[in-house]
């Protein structure tokens, strides 16, 4: 874990599966919108749970029962195939950029698996149903769609490999100008 910081918290924290090298090769060799901002390599994970702010006992606490109890279960993770790429909400007003994984009994329990986790540390769970996805770009707040010449080709997720992935991790993300920064602040290998 990291050192204690000004505040009595870490903010904006998520859990999240971290893929392996040739995985993020396949995924930062695919093409992005040129009004779109690439998320950097070392920064491409699959979110499984945000959570938010967390007092440093409740992070110590389920990173400990993450290492305890998640990963080995889950050892080793089963590769996940990419079946689409997408713009989220969509082209004409995109934020995202995405990999859209197939939902899967692995990704089922591990999904269930982190919300109990957090749970029984007293964190609050995020309402919205897990969809398994790795972001690969981000659009500014005023952009004004996808660009006509820019097209996704249809096929290009199945040319992708199956990914795999190396590890849980507990991230803390920071914003900047240039984007988020994520803090690895505990890492269980799956």
């Amino acid at each position: 874990m990291s050192e204690a910081r000004e505040t009595d918290q870490w903010r904006r924290c998520f859990v999240a599966l971290a893929p392996d090298a040739p995985s993020r090769d396949a995924l930062a060799a695919l093409d992005v919108p040129p009004n779109a901002r690439r998320v950097p390599y070392a920064q491409l994970h699959l979110t499984v749970a945000f959570i938010g702010a967390m007092s440093f006992v409740q992070g110590e606490s389920l990173a400990a029962r993450l290492a305890e109890r998640t990963a080995a279960p889950l050892s080793p993770f089963p590769p996940a195939a990419v079946t689409k790429i997408e713009c989220w909400p969509g082209r004409a007003q995109p934020r995202l950029m995405v990999a859209v994984l197939a939902m899967s009994d692995a990704f089922t329990a591990l999904d269930w698996r982190v919300r109990s986790l957090m749970g029984e540390v007293g964190l609050p769970l995020d309402a919205r149903a897990f969809r398994p996805h790795i972001t690969l770009a981000r659009f500014a707040r005023d952009a004004r769609g996808v660009p006509p010449e820019y097209a996704l080709r249809e096929g290009i997720a199945q040319a992708l490999p199956p990914l795999r992935f190396t590890s849980i991790v507990l991230y803390s993300s920071t914003l900047a100008r240039q984007g988020a920064r994520y803090e690895a602040l505990a890492s269980v290998a799956v």
